[in-house]
Protein backbone atom coordinates (compact mmCIF):
# COMPACT_ATOMS: atom_id res chain seq x y z
CA UNK A 1 0.00 0.00 0.00
CA UNK A 2 1.42 3.44 -0.91
CA UNK A 3 2.68 5.58 1.93
CA UNK A 4 0.41 8.59 2.37
CA UNK A 5 1.92 11.59 4.10
CA UNK A 6 -0.49 13.81 6.03
CA UNK A 7 1.03 17.22 6.61
CA UNK A 8 -0.10 20.68 7.64
CA UNK A 9 1.41 23.64 5.83
CA UNK A 10 2.07 26.01 8.72
CA UNK A 11 1.84 29.06 6.49
CA UNK A 12 -1.63 28.32 5.14
CA UNK A 13 -3.01 26.04 7.86
CA UNK A 14 -4.51 23.67 5.29
CA UNK A 15 -4.16 19.90 5.60
CA UNK A 16 -2.61 18.35 2.49
CA UNK A 17 -2.63 14.71 1.46
CA UNK A 18 0.58 14.01 -0.44
CA UNK A 19 2.07 10.87 -1.91
CA UNK A 20 5.85 10.46 -1.85
CA UNK A 21 6.18 10.35 -5.64
CA UNK A 22 4.94 8.86 -8.92
CA UNK A 23 3.71 5.60 -7.44
CA UNK A 24 0.57 3.58 -8.01
CA UNK A 25 -2.50 5.68 -7.32
CA UNK A 26 -0.65 8.99 -7.58
CA UNK A 27 -1.80 11.89 -9.75
CA UNK A 28 0.65 14.61 -10.76
CA UNK A 29 -0.75 17.99 -9.72
CA UNK A 30 0.77 21.33 -10.71
CA UNK A 31 0.39 24.05 -8.08
CA UNK A 32 0.79 27.72 -8.97
CA UNK A 33 1.18 30.74 -6.70
CA UNK A 34 0.11 34.05 -8.23
CA UNK A 35 0.21 37.54 -6.82
CA UNK A 36 -0.14 41.25 -7.53
CA UNK A 37 1.61 44.07 -5.75
CA UNK A 38 -0.69 47.01 -6.40
CA UNK A 39 -4.32 47.70 -7.20
CA UNK A 40 -3.15 49.44 -10.39
CA UNK A 41 -2.17 46.00 -11.75
CA UNK A 42 -5.79 44.82 -11.68
CA UNK A 43 -7.36 44.32 -15.11
CA UNK A 44 -11.11 44.29 -14.49
CA UNK A 45 -13.28 41.86 -16.41
CA UNK A 46 -16.31 42.95 -18.35
CA UNK A 47 -19.48 43.32 -16.34
CA UNK A 48 -21.96 40.58 -17.31
CA UNK A 49 -25.25 41.59 -18.90
CA UNK A 50 -27.04 40.27 -15.81
CA UNK A 51 -25.15 41.50 -12.77
CA UNK A 52 -25.33 39.13 -9.79
CA UNK A 53 -26.03 40.36 -6.29
CA UNK A 54 -22.86 40.34 -4.18
CA UNK A 55 -23.54 39.94 -0.48
CA UNK A 56 -20.76 40.30 2.11
CA UNK A 57 -21.38 38.36 5.31
CA UNK A 58 -21.96 41.03 7.95
CA UNK A 59 -21.36 38.59 10.81
CA UNK A 60 -19.55 35.26 11.20
CA UNK A 61 -21.48 32.62 9.24
CA UNK A 62 -19.77 29.23 9.53
CA UNK A 63 -22.79 27.45 8.06
CA UNK A 64 -22.67 29.66 4.96
CA UNK A 65 -18.92 29.12 4.48
CA UNK A 66 -19.42 25.37 4.81
CA UNK A 67 -22.34 25.37 2.37
CA UNK A 68 -20.46 27.20 -0.39
CA UNK A 69 -17.31 25.17 0.20
CA UNK A 70 -19.23 21.99 -0.59
CA UNK A 71 -21.35 23.41 -3.39
CA UNK A 72 -18.48 25.05 -5.28
CA UNK A 73 -15.61 22.75 -4.36
CA UNK A 74 -17.05 19.25 -4.77
CA UNK A 75 -16.41 19.04 -8.55
CA UNK A 76 -12.78 20.11 -8.06
CA UNK A 77 -11.74 17.72 -5.28
CA UNK A 78 -11.97 20.16 -2.38
CA UNK A 79 -11.83 17.63 0.41
CA UNK A 80 -9.50 19.15 3.01
CA UNK A 81 -12.38 20.49 5.13
CA UNK A 82 -15.04 17.86 4.57
CA UNK A 83 -14.49 16.47 8.06
CA UNK A 84 -14.37 19.79 9.88
CA UNK A 85 -16.44 20.14 13.03
CA UNK A 86 -18.79 23.04 13.71
CA UNK A 87 -16.16 24.48 16.06
CA UNK A 88 -13.51 24.42 13.32
CA UNK A 89 -15.78 26.24 10.88
CA UNK A 90 -16.58 28.81 13.56
CA UNK A 91 -12.89 29.32 14.26
CA UNK A 92 -12.20 29.84 10.55
CA UNK A 93 -14.80 32.55 9.98
CA UNK A 94 -14.92 34.32 13.35
CA UNK A 95 -11.82 36.49 12.88
CA UNK A 96 -11.35 40.12 11.85
CA UNK A 97 -8.85 39.10 9.16
CA UNK A 98 -11.46 36.92 7.41
CA UNK A 99 -13.99 38.04 4.80
CA UNK A 100 -16.77 36.06 3.09
CA UNK A 101 -18.77 37.31 0.11
CA UNK A 102 -21.40 35.33 -1.76
CA UNK A 103 -22.90 35.99 -5.20
CA UNK A 104 -26.51 35.28 -6.15
CA UNK A 105 -28.57 35.42 -9.32
CA UNK A 106 -32.32 34.92 -9.52
CA UNK A 107 -32.33 34.19 -5.81
CA UNK A 108 -30.00 31.17 -6.08
CA UNK A 109 -26.26 30.78 -5.32
CA UNK A 110 -23.84 31.71 -8.10
CA UNK A 111 -20.43 31.65 -6.39
CA UNK A 112 -18.35 33.02 -3.55
CA UNK A 113 -14.96 34.10 -2.34
CA UNK A 114 -13.18 34.16 1.00
CA UNK A 115 -10.29 36.45 1.88
CA UNK A 116 -7.77 36.03 4.67
CA UNK A 117 -5.33 38.75 5.69
CA UNK A 118 -2.03 38.05 7.43
CA UNK A 119 -0.21 41.31 8.15
CA UNK A 120 0.03 43.08 4.77
CA UNK A 121 -0.67 39.94 2.70
CA UNK A 122 -4.24 39.19 1.63
CA UNK A 123 -4.93 35.72 0.26
CA UNK A 124 -7.87 34.81 -1.93
CA UNK A 125 -8.30 31.72 0.21
CA UNK A 126 -11.30 30.27 -1.61
CA UNK A 127 -12.95 31.33 -4.85
CA UNK A 128 -15.30 29.75 -7.35
CA UNK A 129 -18.63 29.42 -9.07
CA UNK A 130 -21.36 26.83 -8.70
CA UNK A 131 -21.27 24.27 -11.55
CA UNK A 132 -24.23 25.77 -13.42
CA UNK A 133 -22.57 29.21 -13.59
CA UNK A 134 -19.26 28.12 -15.13
CA UNK A 135 -18.49 29.33 -18.65
CA UNK A 136 -20.95 32.24 -18.72
CA UNK A 137 -18.60 35.14 -18.00
CA UNK A 138 -19.30 35.39 -14.28
CA UNK A 139 -15.87 34.16 -13.13
CA UNK A 140 -13.94 37.20 -14.32
CA UNK A 141 -16.47 39.57 -12.80
CA UNK A 142 -16.45 37.77 -9.44
CA UNK A 143 -12.65 37.62 -9.34
CA UNK A 144 -12.49 41.34 -10.10
CA UNK A 145 -14.71 41.96 -7.09
CA UNK A 146 -12.64 39.64 -4.91
CA UNK A 147 -9.38 41.37 -5.81
CA UNK A 148 -10.93 44.82 -5.39
CA UNK A 149 -12.15 43.87 -1.91
CA UNK A 150 -8.73 42.47 -1.06
CA UNK A 151 -7.05 45.76 -1.89
CA UNK A 152 -9.60 47.69 0.13
CA UNK A 153 -8.49 45.94 3.31
CA UNK A 154 -6.43 48.19 5.59
CA UNK A 155 -2.70 47.73 5.20
CA UNK A 156 -2.87 45.46 2.13
CA UNK A 157 0.41 45.42 0.21
CA UNK A 158 0.20 42.09 -1.58
CA UNK A 159 -2.70 39.99 -2.83
CA UNK A 160 -2.05 36.38 -3.70
CA UNK A 161 -3.69 33.05 -4.47
CA UNK A 162 -2.97 29.37 -4.92
CA UNK A 163 -4.51 27.37 -7.75
CA UNK A 164 -3.71 23.97 -9.17
CA UNK A 165 -4.38 21.72 -12.13
CA UNK A 166 -7.28 20.07 -10.28
CA UNK A 167 -9.19 23.36 -10.30
CA UNK A 168 -11.49 24.46 -13.08
CA UNK A 169 -9.87 24.57 -16.54
CA UNK A 170 -10.25 28.36 -16.74
CA UNK A 171 -8.99 29.12 -13.22
CA UNK A 172 -5.34 29.88 -14.01
CA UNK A 173 -6.20 31.91 -17.11
CA UNK A 174 -8.74 33.94 -15.13
CA UNK A 175 -6.19 34.87 -12.47
CA UNK A 176 -3.63 35.83 -15.12
CA UNK A 177 -6.18 37.82 -17.11
CA UNK A 178 -6.94 39.92 -14.03
CA UNK A 179 -3.26 40.90 -13.77
CA UNK A 180 -1.92 38.35 -11.30
CA UNK A 181 1.61 37.10 -11.99
CA UNK A 182 2.85 33.55 -11.45
CA UNK A 183 5.66 33.63 -8.88
CA UNK A 184 5.96 29.94 -8.10
CA UNK A 185 5.16 26.63 -9.78
CA UNK A 186 5.68 23.19 -8.33
CA UNK A 187 4.55 19.61 -8.83
CA UNK A 188 2.97 17.45 -6.16
CA UNK A 189 1.74 13.87 -6.21
CA UNK A 190 -1.68 13.36 -4.69
CA UNK A 191 -4.21 10.61 -4.25
CA UNK A 192 -7.18 11.99 -6.19
CA UNK A 193 -10.53 10.30 -5.53
CA UNK A 194 -12.42 9.07 -8.56
CA UNK A 195 -15.69 10.85 -9.06
CA UNK A 196 -18.57 8.39 -9.11
CA UNK A 197 -20.79 8.31 -12.14
CA UNK A 198 -23.93 10.05 -11.03
CA UNK A 199 -26.05 13.04 -11.80
CA UNK A 200 -25.71 14.79 -15.17
CA UNK A 201 -23.93 18.17 -15.32
CA UNK A 202 -25.73 21.11 -13.77
CA UNK A 203 -27.78 23.15 -16.28
CA UNK A 204 -26.62 26.74 -16.82
CA UNK A 205 -27.87 29.32 -14.34
CA UNK A 206 -31.20 30.62 -15.59
CA UNK A 207 -31.94 27.55 -17.73
CA UNK A 208 -35.22 25.72 -17.36
CA UNK A 209 -35.02 22.40 -15.54
CA UNK A 210 -34.72 19.37 -17.85
CA UNK A 211 -38.05 17.92 -18.86
CA UNK A 212 -39.91 21.25 -18.71
CA UNK A 213 -41.15 23.40 -21.54
CA UNK A 214 -41.71 27.12 -21.36
CA UNK A 215 -45.15 26.60 -19.83
CA UNK A 216 -44.03 24.13 -17.18
CA UNK A 217 -45.26 21.08 -19.13
CA UNK A 218 -43.22 17.99 -19.98
CA UNK A 219 -42.22 18.07 -23.66
CA UNK A 220 -43.26 15.24 -25.99
CA UNK A 221 -41.61 11.94 -25.21
CA UNK A 222 -39.97 11.64 -28.59
CA UNK A 223 -37.80 14.69 -27.91
CA UNK A 224 -36.33 13.28 -24.70
CA UNK A 225 -32.87 11.71 -24.71
CA UNK A 226 -32.65 8.26 -23.15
Amino acid sequence: MPLVVQCLDSRYRRPVTLLPGPIEGATAVTVWTLQMGDLAELRPAAVPSRVPLLMPAARPAPELSRFFYGLVGAPWHWVDRVGWSAAQWRSWVDRPEFELCTAWLDGVPLGYFELEQVNSDVEVAYFGLVPGAVGQGFGGWLLTRALTNAWQRAGARRVWVHTCSLDGPAALANYQARGMRTVDERREWRAVPIRPAGDPPEPPIGARPPGRSGHGQRPPTETACR
